[in-house]
């Protein structure tokens, strides 16, 4: 069973894959403070959609990242993209309404569940996204 959602706005999907890609790229010596600096770029991108990352390849990502203002270098860059193909694969192998539920409980082990299985996705980010949730 997945524990209640957090409300932090009105727009709470958006909020928390909004969430869930800064912590993911905030990693690397990159604060969420300086990452967080990209959000409006990485929506304008399309980054925060999991339908978009679901359906682009890592190429597009990486043009996408570097659209938005984080581009990190070549080999950094791709990686990230790497890292946001794998995440939209695991919301396409869930399913993107029972995924973004999850995404939105409560319960810190019911998302490390979720999460950590997808490649990119490790302690440092779920501590990133936990702070942005305020999930204590």
């Amino acid at each position: 069973m997945v524990a209640q959602q957090t409300e932090h706005d009105g727009n709470l999907p958006d909020e928390l894959w909004s969430d869930l890609v800064v912590a993911m790229l905030a990693v690397n010596n990159c604060s969420l403070e300086k990452t967080y600096a990209h959000l409006e770029g990485l929506k304008a991108a399309g980054l925060c959609s999991p339908e978009n990352l679901s359906a682009w390849g890592v190429d597009e990502i990486v043009q996408r990242l570097q659209q938005a203002g984080c581009n990190r270098g070549s080999f950094m860059t791709q990686l990230y993209a790497k890292r946001l193909s794998s995440l939209g694969a695991a919301t396409s192998a869930t399913g993107t309404k029972k995924f973004t539920s999850i995404l939105g409980c409560t319960s810190r082990s019911e998302v490390a569940n979720l999460l950590l299985p997808i490649n990119g996705i490790g302690p440092r980010v779920l501590e990133n996204f936990f702070l942005l949730r305020q999930l204590e």
